[in-house]
C-alpha cells in the first residue's frame, strides 16, 4: 500500500494538525506493507495557477507549468491512498494549501458547459483512472465545534470529489495539542486517530462512529471558552 501525505499547514513539522495526522500514519505503519510519503507543502516551489486553461485544451490532462508539480502529479496517481493534512485558515484552505489544490486541474476532465443540479456530486469526473484510490482530508480548527464552520470547506470537496468519495476528519480546539499541561488528554485523543490509521493500513473502511469520536473537542465548551478568553485578553494586554 503506497500512502501520499500532503502537509498543507504553513507551520510545516508544527502543524497541530500534523500531530493528528502522525498518529494516523503510526496506526497506517501497523501494516508493515505500507509505504508513506509525506511532502510538506511549505517547502515546494509550487506556482500558482496560470488559469490559461490548456491542460483542458491544448495540453490536455498536463499543465503548462513545468515545476515540482509534474513529479506531484506521478505520485497521486501511484498512491493507493491520498492523505490532505491542514488547519482551517478563516473557513477555508491555507493559502499553499489553495495552490496546490488549483494546481490538481489537469486531473480532472474539461468542463464543456453542461447545466444541472450538481447538490454534493463532483462537478467533474476525473481525467485519469482513479479507481480503489482513496482521499481522506485531516483538518484541525481553533473553534469549538466543528458543526456550520466547516460547510464551505466540505462543499469544495463535494464539487471537487463528490460527496462520499472522500473521508473528511474533523477536529475542533485545534490548538489545545499545543498546549503541555493538557499531554494526558492528548495521548488519549492521538489514541483514536492512530485507530483510524489502522484501518487505512488494513485497506478498510474507517467506522462512523470513530469519525465522530475523532471530532469530539478535547475539553468541555466552559473550560474551552474560559482558556480562549484568558489567552486572548494576555495578549491585548
Amino acid at each position: 500500500m503506497n500512502v501520499l501525505v500532503i502537509n498543507g499547514s504553513p507551520k510545516g513539522e508544527n502543524s497541530n494538525t500534523l500531530k493528528l495526522t502522525n498518529a494516523v500514519i503510526e496506526g497506517i505503519k501497523e501494516n508493515k506493507d505500507a509505504h508513506v510519503e509525506m511532502l510538506t507543502i511549505k517547502d515546494m516551489d509550487i506556482k500558482p495557477c496560470l488559469g490559461c486553461m490548456s491542460c483542458w485544451g491544448k495540453t490536455a490532462g498536463k499543465c503548462v507549468i513545468n515545476d515540482v508539480m509534474q513529479e506531484v502529479y506521478n505520485k497521486i496517481m501511484q498512491a493507493d491512498v491520498v492523505i490532505e493534512s491542514f488547519p482551517l485558515f478563516f473557513f477555508g484552505m491555507p493559502g499553499p494549501m489553495k495552490t496546490f489544490t488549483d494546481r490538481c486541474l489537469p486531473l480532472m476532465e474539461t468542463y464543456k458547459g453542461e447545466v444541472g443540479t450538481i447538490g454534493d456530486n463532483a462537478f467533474h469526473e476525473p481525467r485519469f483512472n482513479m479507481e480503489g484510490k482513496k482521499l481522506i482530508v485531516i483538518s484541525t480548527c481553533g473553534y469549538g465545534r466543528t458543526e456550520e464552520i466547516y460547510d464551505s470547506l466540505i462543499k469544495e470537496y463535494n464539487f471537487i470529489s463528490g460527496k462520499g468519495k472522500y473521508e473528511a476528519i474533523l477536529c475542533p480546539q485545534g490548538e489545545m495539542f499545543a498546549i503541555e499541561p493538557l499531554k494526558p488528554q492528548i495521548e488519549a485523543y492521538l489514541r483514536r486517530y492512530k485507530k483510524i490509521g489502522e484501518y487505512i493500513g488494513r485497506g478498510e473502511d474507517i467506522p462512523k462512529d470513530l469519525i465522530a469520536k475523532a471530532a469530539e473537542p478535547i475539553l468541555p465548551q466552559r473550560a474551552f471558552e474560559t482558556l480562549v478568553n484568558n489567552y486572548w485578553n494576555y495578549c491585548e494586554n
